[in-house]
């Protein structure tokens, strides 16, 4: 059984022609999806990867999809507390060189612009860099409403960049 528009739908006593319909939207919908990704993939220039990687692990991600997979319940159990461990070692740590209090809220864009960058959004909503408080890094990227960015490649370019300043300066990276 299967649920559309919350309805409970039995492909069994489908009548054909609606069946046949079906199929071909179906069928026409997967091949424009393939012209659209074959051309990214031509563009990107990803067609070896493609070919010698990906095409042959269809048959293992068809097979996961169906079956699905053994996990360990355990080791992921164990990953999990380890993982929790980490998370928290890390907030303390940047809650420490940030001078911030426990009750700022690491998830929250604004207080993560203005711990990394010291930025903050004065009463008419423009970013101002606030003086003695947070990490004080100049930001090198900005969203297209002018905010400090904090997506993962910008964050992941902040990481190498205190990485770099601690190995510089002869400093052991925790983790």
């Amino acid at each position: 059984m299967l649920t559309v528009e919350g309805k409970k739908f039995d492909w069994k006593n489908i009548p054909l022609i609606q069946c046949v319909e079906g199929n071909a939207k179906d069928t026409y919908a997967t091949a424009k999806v393939y012209v659209k990704l074959l051309e990214e993939v031509r563009q990107k220039g990803l067609e070896k990867l493609y070919e010698k990687l990906i095409a042959p692990l269809t048959v293992a991600f068809r097979d996961m999809e169906f079956e699905g997979l053994l996990i360990d319940e355990d080791k992921m159990n164990e990953l999990d507390i380890e993982l929790q461990e980490k998370i928290k070692l890390a907030d303390v740590a940047l809650r420490e060189a940030a001078g911030l209090e426990d009750g700022s809220n690491l998830n929250s864009t604004n207080q993560l612009v203005k711990i990394i960058y010291s930025f903050e959004k004065n009463d008419d909503g423009e970013w101002i860099q606030v003086e003695d408080f947070g990490l004080g890094l100049y930001p090198f990227e900005f969203t297209k409403k002018g905010a400090p960015s904090t997506n993962e490649e910008t964050l992941t370019k902040v990481k190498a960049m205190v990485e770099e300043e601690f190995t510089a300066r002869g400093l052991k990276l925790e983790g």
